[in-house]
C-alpha cells in the first residue's frame, strides 16, 4: 500500500497533466483515500455509495457512477461493483507504477 501523502502527490501530478479529471473527480478521489486510511490501509476497501456521494459533495447518483468509472476507466482506482444489495462493492487505489492512459 502506497502511504496517503505519496498517493495524494501522485494524484496531483497525475491531474496536472490528464485534462480528463474535473472537480468531482478530485472529490470523490480525496474520500476514497481518506477511506482506505480509516481501513487500516486494506485494500481493496468496501465503499457505501451514499457516504461517498455525501463526503465528495455530489448530489447525482448519475454523475457518481460517472465519476467512479471515470476514475476506473482512467487507471486511477479499481473499482468491484457489487449488485447485490447484501454486500458492499470495493475499491483498490492503484499503485504509482500501475500504468494510467492520459
Amino acid at each position: 500500500m502506497e502511504p496517503i501523502k505519496k498517493a495524494l502527490e501522485r494524484f496531483i501530478a497525475d491531474i496536472d497533466r490528464d485534462p480528463r479529471i474535473c472537480l468531482s473527480h478530485i472529490g470523490l478521489f480525496s474520500v476514497l483515500l481518506y477511506l482506505r486510511e480509516e481501513h487500516g490501509g486494506m485494500e481493496p476497501f468496501p465503499i457505501k455509495r451514499e457516504d461517498l456521494m455525501k463526503a465528495a459533495k455530489i448530489s447525482s447518483t448519475t454523475t457518481y457512477f460517472r465519476i467512479i468509472r471515470e476514475l476506473h476507466e482512467y487507471g486511477y482506482i479499481d473499482y468491484y461493483p457489487t449488485f447485490n444489495r447484501m454486500s458492499l462493492s470495493q475499491v483498490k487505489i492503484r499503485e504509482m507504477d500501475e500504468k494510467k492512459t492520459f
